[in-house]
């Protein structure tokens, strides 16, 4: 969208984790004032030091700050991504929040800050962005329900006998959309469309018993938003992440990108269909984890986060994600989060409970 639109945009601070290389390019293409690696690599070339360079875990954030960015689009995955929103708010007009672990784990505080600062929060996660959209002709009325939709994931259509045989290549061949490993797996799990679900009552400010979830194979129904009267509005659209980066970055002006058009005569018929929270358990342990709130949220996420990356490491089947979230879930006692610092220590006894869990079921 930067490259699309350089009279309005100019990329001020790029980050990456590891990818060094593509890192370098974008810097080279867009020269921004800051650069960002979690991991310092071994050399910086020569092309590419005209900018500040920032390293380490903090780096994102320590990169932000410098850039002095108007926007900031927070797309570090995980609970990761967490000191780069905290610091956004703090220092840039508006956070586009691709993040969703923030308000999963600190969501009360990050909203808090963010009507404290006056520094908005605009979604771009796509479901967000479609109840964002669908929002913005409430005009004052009451709403309902929230309904996010979920492509299924990669598993969708497998028979639960064969769901925990599941191989890294099976989950990370989604059908609709070129996400990251990591969101990936959570799609097949359905864990992902848990944390959605906590991350629009943060949003949106609604109660968890008026979020609703069903399964939409063809992605073109990014969500929808009914209303007391029974008037259900709905965001469409071929899924394409320019959609809703674009609007966010552009808001409350809409940003063309070449989309491609919705051709309703070719598509027949769109299908929705409750999720099996049998056999994808991980989306009922997120809504359980939701109701008790205090640490249980960050509990979840921070065993998931474990689980996940041993599952792509190969050393846990598919099914084991969920057998050990809920392990974790079930051991750790319920406790108040109060500060960032809650946070990271409620984090850290996740992993570690759930590091132990992996051992023992490889």
């Amino acid at each position: 969208m930067v490259r699309r639109y350089p009279d309005r945009f100019f990329a001020s601070c790029l980050s990456a984790n590891t990818s060094s290389e593509k890192l370098f390019d974008l810097v080279r293409e867009f020269r921004p004032k800051t650069a960002a690696l979690a991991v310092e690599p071994e050399k910086i070339p020569e092309d590419v030091r005209f900018c500040q360079w920032y390293f380490g875990p903090d780096a994102s954030a320590q990169a932000l700050k410098a850039s002095k960015a108007q926007d900031a689009l927070c797309a570090v995955v995980g609970i990761a991504g967490l000191s780069s929103v905290w610091t956004a708010l703090e220092t840039c007009q508006r956070v586009l929040l691709a993040n969703k672990e923030a308000l999963v784990t600190a969501g009360q505080m990050v909203m808090a800050r963010s009507k404290e600062l006056q520094t908005p929060i605009l979604p771009v996660d796509s479901e967000h962005s479609a109840i964002f959209q669908c929002l913005q002709a409430a005009g004052g009325n009451p709403v309902q329900r929230l309904i996010l939709t979920a492509s299924g994931g990669a598993l969708r259509d497998w028979p639960r006998a064969k769901l925990s045989s599941a191989t890294p290549e099976d989950v990370l061949r989604h059908p609709n959309w070129q996400m990251g490993a990591k969101i990936t797996v959570d799609c097949a799990t359905m864990l992902n469309k848990g944390l959605e679900e906590v991350e629009a009552c943060h949003l949106f400010d609604i109660p968890a018993d008026k979020i609703d979830v069903v399964v939409h194979p063809q992605s073109v129904v990014h969500s929808m938003v009914e209303f007391e009267d029974g008037a259900v509005l709905a965001q469409m659209g071929a899924p394409d992440m320019r959609g809703p980066i674009g609007y966010a970055m552009g808001y409350p002006n809409r940003l063309p990108y070449e989309a491609r058009r919705l051709d309703f005569a070719q598509l027949g018929k769109l299908t929705f269909f409750a999720p099996d929270r049998d056999a994808f358990p991980c989306l009922r342990l997120a809504e359980e984890a939701l109701r008790q709130g205090g640490n249980a949220c960050v509990t979840l996420n921070g065993a998931n986060e474990e689980a996940v990356a041993a599952f792509l490491r190969r050393e846990i089947s598919f099914g084991a994600i969920a057998e050990i979230v809920g392990e974790v879930l079930n051991q750790t006692p319920l406790g108040s989060i109060r500060s960032l610092e809650d946070v990271y220590a409620a984090d850290c006894d996740a992993r570690r409970r759930a590091q132990n869990a992996v051992r023992r079921t490889k």
